[in-house]
């Protein structure tokens, strides 16, 4: 399986003039290659590629497969809400050497399953590379239907499917629905220890930018029967993921990363620095648990 266990889902570091910083992205990078993740994530919510043009994220992908130098594998997104462009940015990232792509679904033009299924196909038919298709309702505004993403595992190239919900129902009926090699996987930190125990194979971590051992050992001590120690850390950690939630992503993780010296400076708008209030509130929580610095 390309994607399992823990995954971290890398945050763009910007310069004060708004370009990708590369010197900070290799620091960053260079924190995980010994950390024991299982994968390195480009884009997503937490990436912020829907701020960026398309030569800007062939630009950290060519940036961070030179630097990971096959030592995990790195996935991309590559899938938007226009078939055209993600057909054509997909192509690139394969001519790249991405291991995978990740395949979002469309928001703002909601379409129908006909349209979601045609979507997908014309994408991972033009690629024929492994792919992973993402459910994230909280963004996109409604769920992919089960049965859509059934039907694109009968392409071959279908890896596993990303569930970004908080619907525990979904992930068993992923898992009952779908063929065994097609790996399930969290989109969320919070929902690790329910999506395991359902039979998913691995998460994508976002405080993993801070946090990649624990939320690493998380997994691991899953995986290997240590359900105790699992939920003890999880639970250790459960206040830090609500905290991250204050502000969509990635504020909340950028700016937490901030305080505690990263340097990876701002965001592009839409998104805005944190709420004053919510980022004391990160602050106490930090001191709280002794973290101040990198």
């Amino acid at each position: 399986m390309i994607l399992k266990a823990c995954a971290v889902n890398l945050v763009t570091p910007f310069t004060d003039t708004n370009e990708i910083d590369f010197s900070v992205l290799e620091k960053i990078i260079d924190k995980h290659l010994d950390s024991g993740v299982s994968a390195i994530v480009l884009g997503r919510s937490t990436g912020e590629f829907q701020t960026m043009n398309d030569d800007e994220i062939i630009s950290i992908l060519d940036f961070t497969l030179k630097k990971i130098n096959k030592k995990v594998p790195v996935l991309i997104q590559t899938g938007f809400n226009d078939m055209t462009r993600s057909v054509t940015l997909s192509i690139r990232a394969k001519m790249s050497g991405a291991d995978a792509l990740i395949l979002s679904a469309p928001y703002y033009n909601k379409t129908n399953s006909h349209g979601l299924l045609n979507h997908f196909k014309s994408i991972m038919m033009a690629v024929a590379m492994p792919c992973f298709i993402e459910n994230d309702p909280d963004r996109c505004g409604y769920d992919i239907p089960i049965d859509v993403i059934v039907s694109l595992s009968e392409l071959g190239n279908l890896s596993g499917v990303i569930e970004s919900s908080e619907d525990i129902n979904r992930f068993g009926k992923l898992r009952s629905s779908l063929p065994a090699d097609v790996s399930i996987i969290s989109g969320l930190d919070k929902m690790v220890i329910p999506a395991l125990s359902l039979g998913a194979n691995g998460y994508i971590s976002v405080l993993a930018n801070i946090w990649n051992k624990e939320a690493v050992e998380i997994f691991d001590s899953f995986n290997s029967g240590e359900i105790s120690k699992a939920r003890e850390l999880f639970y250790f950690m459960y206040p830090i993921m609500e905290l991250m939630e204050l502000e969509p992503n990635p504020i909340a993780i950028k700016t937490t990363m901030n305080m505690l010296g990263y340097e990876i400076g701002e965001f592009r708008l839409p998104l805005a620095p944190m709420d004053p209030d919510k980022a004391a509130k990160v602050v106490n929580l930090l001191m709280d648990m002794s973290i101040i610095s990198v």
